[in-house]
């Protein structure tokens, strides 16, 4: 791999890796510029600021922003820092230390699904790469990514469209298609977020407040109004917190979040463990009964964000509270069953 590539992957793993330790960061810190770039002033500065955005955009769900003083500067700068150092970082840190010398497989993935992105890149890095993913072609298959979404359905282009409103802060008007077409006008167009496999559109309607529309379901993009442009920065921010704690396209923004309690019987048990990679993102491991079966819990909004998911896994997880949850479940079952006599 490119001595650039390289250099990257290891600035920015020292990064987390001081963000873990629970040090925080801000580019005007001359001894972190001399460490990371042998040397101060405004291109280091400038350099390490880009490493910082780059570490919030990746990380955003675990790297807070904020603007204030610190004991060596005389103005308010930019600080960032990590919200829970020991369950957020640790698993970045973890991709770094087991994937910083073999990332060939990022690389091959980027290039199945856009074959062009090589052009973009200096001679030298671009021979390495290819070379690179000419040793690992044999050794990977993708059957699914995010890329993929797009060019099956046709949607790059409104992919695009979006993409430019979300980076400039720009209204757009959206045709949608769901049922029915609907015309949405005056979108504020916050965030563009791939999560269970499909690409979504997080916008803030002016009476409905944000909606998070599935970009297949898109039709059609165009600018908005004369007098709708461009929207102030701080409404992204506004939605930190909410895309920290988003876990699928039925999490709503602005609601108290609820707790379910749920049960994994012995036959699944496995895939619940305080070991495994959890389904939900907050999803807790609470302990292992005698029979085996396992009991955790998990966060939601309204009962369509984790319902389907129960559904899923039936007859082996059962809710154990609340009460209403059981009830809206039944409800379903019952339906399901009558539709099947």
């Amino acid at each position: 791999m490119s001595t650039t590539i390289n250099k990257k992957i290891l600035t920015m793993f020292i990064l987390m890796e001081r963000l873990a330790k629970g040090e925080e960061l801000y580019s005007q810190d001359e001894i972190l510029q001399e460490a990371l770039f042998g040397s101060t002033g405004e291109a280091s500065e400038r350099a390490l600021r880009r490493y910082l955005d780059d570490i919030s955009a990746l990380y955003g769900n675990m790297v807070r922003v904020e603007k204030r003083k610190k004991e060596t500067t005389e103005r308010k700068v930019t600080v960032y820092s990590v919200k829970d150092r020991q369950k957020d970082v640790s698993a970045v840190l973890k991709f770094f230390i087991e994937n910083s010398d073999d990332l060939g497989w990022v690389l091959q993935m980027i290039n199945d699904n856009d074959p062009k992105f090589l052009k973009s890149l200096d001679r030298s890095d671009r021979v390495d790469i290819e070379k690179n993913i000419k040793e690992d072609e044999d050794i990977f298959v993708f059957k699914s990514s995010p890329f993929e979404d797009l060019e099956n359905s046709g949607k790059k282009e409104i992919f695009m469209q979006l993409k430019t409103a979300v980076k400039n802060h720009e209204y757009r008007t959206v045709t949608y298609f769901k049922g029915k077409e609907i015309l949405l006008r005056d979108l504020k167009c916050i965030k563009l977020v791939y999560m269970n496999n499909n690409w979504y559109l997080a916008c803030e309607e002016e009476e409905k407040g944000l909606r998070i529309l599935r970009l297949s379901f898109i039709k059609k993009v165009e600018y908005a109004t004369k007098d709708k442009t461009t929207f102030q920065p701080s409404r992204v921010e506004h939605y930190r917190s909410y895309f920290a704690s988003l876990q699928n396209a039925f999490t709503l923004p602005d609601r108290p979040f609820k707790t379910a309690t749920l049960k994994a019987s012995p036959e699944v048990a496995l895939y619940f463990e305080a070991s495994m990679k959890p389904f939900f993102l907050s999803q807790k491991y609470i302990q292992t009964q005698q029979d085996g079966s396992i009991i955790f819990t998990v966060e939601y909004t309204q009962p369509m964000e984790i319902l389907p998911f129960i559904k899923q896994w039936q007859p082996a997880i059962t809710i154990v509270s609340p009460d209403s949850l059981k009830k809206a479940l039944a409800k379903d079952m019952q339906k399901s069953l009558e539709n099947h006599l």
